[in-house]
């Protein structure tokens, strides 16, 4: 990727409020990243949201890439059509499934050809992709899937907080099951190497929660941290990963909160993400051969098109993109 590409923003779900975010973040100077940004969506579909909520933004259709710059007041638009008059805010629809994976394999083909620096992706509805034929737990993995990737996790970005989760959507059993070093090596190895390659750290301190209570207290309150957890970190420590030993995750992510640690190995879901709700997040996708951020909210069909969803989230989601292939580019220069 060259870093003076622009940075792009897959639309999301048609009938959710991924389109009005993507306009205002593309035209509205207090959202609007440093880098030009080309949204890639239906434009009929984009000039058929402006007009509902009231927005004044020029919409203007490029064919190239390089055609995308800043410029207050206008989106650029790489035009990937639907059925723009059948979409019905907030409902599901297989019509919106299918036009949100059509960008994000448009998004993905620019991003490995290098004519794009990164690409960020408004919320999508897993439902709408099932009902479209597309059968993923989400975007993430459509990307690996264009990608090729198989061996790929999630990093949630908020205030000083960097963090991976060892499991994520899935039940407490399963998430407990999924406690096993090689699972660990493996999310351990992505994360240090983004953070080295991507959030340009070139030596990162990473802090381990522990599974269980008190990080098991040596046995006590439970074996995992003994059989699992500790033997993956020697192996890691060995390949020259700084990290510490299986700690209590309330005082682990203190002591992240101080910057002690560059970033942070939850064991499950809500033991990485309730820290972060504070702040709020935003994602970023280790593994991928590209540079894929995303916002941690969905699709809000509730007030889809109503003109009442806020782009600040999404907008640090596109800033982080950017920001991320500033610093590759950095990095592979270096």
């Amino acid at each position: 990727m060259t870093n003076d590409a622009p940075v792009a923003l897959t639309i999301g779900d048609a009938a959710g409020i991924g389109p009005e975010l993507s306009l205002r973040i593309a035209s509205e100077p207090a959202f609007m990243p440093a880098k030009p940004l080309l949204l890639i969506g239906s434009v009929e579909l984009l000039r058929r949201v402006a007009a509902a909520v009231g927005l004044a933004t020029e919409i203007r259709a490029v064919h190239d890439p390089a055609e995308a710059a800043t410029e207050p007041g206008v989106a650029y638009v790489l035009d990937a059509p639907m059925d723009a008059a059948s979409v019905i805010p907030g409902q599901v629809s297989a019509a919106c499934g299918k036009a949100a994976v059509d960008a994000i394999e448009v998004s993905a083909r620019l991003a490995l050809e290098g004519k794009i620096s990164a690409v960020c992706s408004a919320p999508a509805n897993k439902e709408a992709f099932n009902a479209a034929g597309h059968h993923f737990e989400g975007q993430t993995e459509i990307y690996a899937h264009l990608t090729k990737t198989e061996a790929f996790h999630t990093i949630l970005v908020g205030g000083p907080f960097r963090v991976s989760l060892v499991s994520a959507h899935c039940s407490m059993l399963e998430a407990v099951a999924r406690v096993r070093a090689d699972r660990i090596e493996r999310i351990l190895g992505e994360l240090h190497t983004a953070m080295r390659d991507h959030f340009g750290v070139a030596e990162p301190r990473i802090g381990i929660a522990g599974l269980n209570p008190h990080a098991g207290e040596n046995g006590v309150f439970g074996t995992e941290e003994i059989e699992h957890v500790k033997p993956a970190l020697e192996k890691c420590r060995a390949a020259g990963m700084n990290l510490s030993d299986p700690l209590a995750a309330d005082s682990l992510f203190a002591a992240a909160e101080a910057g002690r640690y560059d970033a942070v190995l939850a064991m499950y879901h809500d033991q990485g993400t309730i820290p972060l709700k504070r702040y709020g997040y935003v994602t970023y996708a280790a593994g991928l051969p590209i540079i894929r951020t995303t916002a941690g909210h969905g699709t809000a069909f509730d007030i889809a098109w109503q003109g009442n969803a806020d782009p600040s989230l999404l907008a640090r989601a596109v800033k982080l993109a950017g920001d991320l292939a500033q610093s590759s580019t950095a990095v592979a220069a270096s």
